[in-house]
């Protein structure tokens, strides 16, 4: 797959323009509420397409990702964590 990962508020490609249609459709469902967030993710083998809706920033929906994933590596029997990386981390030498 490939990956030019970046970050637009509005949806750039036909991938993304699905998710964006699928977000729509997730607030019109009778049983949506205030509050609800979801993010959609999509794939044709070649590239990918996500739309975060409903979250406050970028940050808060990674964190929530984490989480999900957490969940499911639990539910297999399986444990995954994740560290963060500062982008300068030449600090971290020593």
């Amino acid at each position: 797959m490939t990956t030019s990962a970046s970050s637009s508020p509005t949806p750039k490609d036909r991938l993304t323009r699905i998710c964006d249609s699928m977000t729509r459709q997730f607030d019109m469902h009778p049983e949506h509420q205030k509050g609800d967030r979801c993010m959609v993710f999509l794939d044709d083998g070649k590239m990918g397409g996500i739309v975060l809706h409903g979250y406050e920033n970028e940050k808060e929906a990674t964190i929530a990702l984490f989480l999900h994933l957490q969940a499911m590596f639990a539910a297999q029997g399986m444990q995954i964590d994740f560290v963060g990386i500062p982008e300068d981390a030449s600090g971290l030498d020593g």
